[in-house]
């Protein structure tokens, strides 16, 4: 296998047992004879070989000491100008959100010799991004998911036109996604551009809702259904998705909006649906506020024979 093979293999793929050797080595590097300062050191760039220069900035990547890991990258393209170690190099920039200049430089001539290289799009479309140059970003999103169908090119390419004031464009690329991946974060970014953007709260709730009756979902896309319901007053939305989610979470404050609900119809006179609400709340040991407590009891101990004649009589009055 070439050297220029294994430069490609290490830069793509961390694997287990490479991290594995990876750390062992390291270790015999900085703490050849003390074992009880770790993380006190930081590793050495007077590392030479190239092999070690990779694993070291690789091991500083994934630190997160982005500055190291560039320093290195740095140094590797300096001395033998491998296109991977450019990139790599790009793509640390990219994440401290530094040297975007210099950057910028050297992604216009990768992108001059090549424009249709994926690798250099996506960079060269981040960086406009970041820059908030939405239009030439527009214009790389166009060119990526012209050559690549990759999903996260094809995210990247929603975040341009989204960002660049054509919502409409970013939801036809994430709902295409969406069909062919039924992937639960795609449907919540379709949900919050509807709902964020268009005031299309209902369309929302049914895109989440539809996910939610065919898929087991997470935490966070009941949360922003039942965020979608308080926005659209849907009682029974709230009250059936904060009951899931106390299932789930054992969270009393999702109780607490049980019986907030609960309570709007006990004051309204209507014992029977307040008692209908909270028939599953069996104690007031789950509830965490007092005034919930108390709220609780009420309803419990409501006569809806006399609440009715109550509210009779006020409306009379």
């Amino acid at each position: 296998m070439s050297r220029n093979r294994i430069v490609t293999i290490i830069l793509t793929f961390l694997l287990v047992i490479t991290l594995f050797f990876i750390g062992l080595k390291l270790w015999m590097y900085i703490y050849p004879q003390d074992f009880d300062d770790i993380g006190k050191t930081s590793l050495s760039l007077e590392i030479t070989t190239e092999d070690d220069l990779i694993m070291q900035g690789l091991w500083y990547e994934e630190q997160k000491d982005f500055a190291n890991s560039y320093k290195v990258f740095s140094k590797l393209y300096d001395t033998n100008h491998a296109k991977a170690y450019l990139l790599k190099k790009i793509h640390l920039s990219l994440l401290m959100n530094k040297y975007l200049d210099a950057s910028k430089k050297e992604l216009e001539i990768l992108y001059a010799n090549n424009p249709k290289e994926i690798e250099v799009l996506r960079l060269i479309l981040t960086l406009h991004l970041m820059q908030k140059d939405y239009e030439n970003a527009k214009l790389n999103a166009i060119e990526l998911i012209d050559i690549s169908k990759d999903p996260i090119d094809r995210e990247i390419a929603s975040d341009a036109f989204l960002y660049g004031n054509d919502p409409n464009k970013s939801l036809a690329i994430l709902k295409e996604l969406y069909d062919e991946s039924m992937r639960e974060d795609v449907a919540m970014r379709i949900a919050i551009i509807l709902s964020d953007m268009y005031d299309e709260h209902q369309q929302a709730i049914g895109i989440l809702h539809e996910h939610s009756s065919k898929f087991e979902s997470q935490n966070a896309l009941h949360e922003k259904l039942l965020d979608l319901y308080t926005k659209t007053k849907n009682t029974d939305g709230i009250i059936q998705t904060s009951k899931l989610l106390y299932d789930k979470t054992k969270d009393n404050k999702y109780l607490n909006y049980v019986i907030e609900i609960a309570w709007g119809y006990y004051e309204s006179g209507e014992c029977i649906k307040s008692q209908e609400i909270i028939k599953n709340i069996v104690n007031d040991k789950v509830l965490s506020e007092p005034k919930t407590r108390a709220h609780w009891h009420k309803i419990k101990e409501c006569n809806p024979q006399i609440s009715k004649t109550s509210t009779q009589v006020h409306k009379s009055l």
